[in-house]
């Protein structure tokens, strides 16, 4: 191999090497309920508005509650039908409010979006000031790498009101939204809560949203990254990392 050819390969996988981690964009906020005092925030996006993906179920959670269409954990039950979502095979399932939830499920966001209408939406959007409230992108996909987009420190923002329930919406309606929010205990008494999200398209988002808790002290945070291809299964653990970079909580949860 001639060293002017070595050498241009060296250039291209440098510059390959380069383009590849720069595209990469790690973002995460996280505060103080009762202060807002920042206890950490990590990269330059904190402001930047990006898709919601499936963190938009924690606004849709107490949309649908708040105007009666969701009653409890378990109830509507709505039923799988051909031509819903369905390239996760659990969500061939009939689902109720707490599997939508936890399973992340699209086709159960999306008949719930149908049953408010998008007057309704648009109206509670603009109750929760969520992000840029864009429903233009429709009203079954918009939050899903389409028009409605949010920023992490908007995300927070939303968690810390839920937390204080500063929502003109019922109280009952904020704390059946917590419920289904509820992931685990963590050691030193905590409680984790909180909805991922996740969309695929030119460029992959992973969210992260939520807050930890214990007796009155409320932590909510924020996290997403973007790149061309994320390792989804890191978001939650990469958040347990940074809050106990926070002193937060112990390493080992």
């Amino acid at each position: 191999m001639s060293h002017q050819l070595f050498s241009t390969l060296i250039v291209l996988c440098l510059f390959v090497f380069h383009t590849r981690s720069v595209s990469a964009e790690e973002n995460f906020l996280l505060i103080d309920h009762a202060t807002d005092q920042v206890i950490l925030q990590l990269g330059a996006g904190i402001h930047e508005r990006v898709s919601p993906c499936s963190t938009f179920k924690i606004a849709l959670g107490l949309i649908g509650y708040d105007s009666g269409i969701l009653k409890d954990q378990w109830t509507p039950v709505w039923d799988f039908q051909e031509g819903y979502v369905d390239y996760r095979e659990i969500w061939k399932a009939s689902q109720t409010p707490q599997s939508w939830m936890k399973n992340s499920c699209i086709w159960y966001s999306q008949v719930l979006a149908v049953e408010l209408g998008i007057d309704t939406i648009a109206t509670y959007l603009k109750l929760l000031e969520y992000g840029n409230q864009d429903m233009s992108g429709g009203l079954t996909e918009a939050w899903l790498g389409s028009s409605l987009k949010i920023s992490p420190a908007e995300q927070v923002r939303l968690i810390r009101r839920i937390i204080q329930e500063n929502l003109p919406i019922e109280a009952s309606a904020i704390q059946l939204t917590k419920t289904l929010l509820f992931l685990k205990e963590l050691e030193g008494g905590w409680k984790l809560f909180g909805k991922t999200g996740m969309w695929s398209s030119n460029e992959e988002i992973g969210w992260f949203v939520g807050w930890i808790e214990k007796e009155k002290t409320f932590f909510p945070f924020a996290y997403n990254i973007c790149d061309q291809k994320i390792d989804a299964e890191r978001r939650i653990s990469r958040v347990m990392e940074l809050l106990f970079e926070s002193k937060l909580i112990g390493e080992k949860q």
